[in-house]
């Protein structure tokens, strides 16, 4: 399937499906610790800022560009305990 997939992230450096697919494992362990309501304050959630910036990047640059103008995510991590 990968070969058909990697049309869907454009702007992705290459087309090794590792690129794509490691940061998008991440993020969907990460969905899912927050689905199920499981603490997430002792992960690395800067790694996943870093990864859903590379990802929406991998599919349209100026809306990654764009969220990361927008949000919010630094000023929550900065006031954090």
């Amino acid at each position: 399937m990968w070969p058909d997939l990697a049309g869907a992230f454009p702007h992705a450096p290459n087309r090794a499906l590792n690129t794509v697919e490691d940061p998008v494992k991440r993020l969907h362990q990460f969905r899912n610790r927050i689905a199920h309501h499981e603490g997430i304050w002792h992960l690395p959630l800067e790694a996943r800022r870093d990864d859903i910036q590379a990802v929406l990047g991998f599919i349209a640059p100026a809306a990654a560009t764009w969220v990361a103008g927008a949000s919010r995510i630094d000023d929550v991590l900065a006031r954090r305990p």
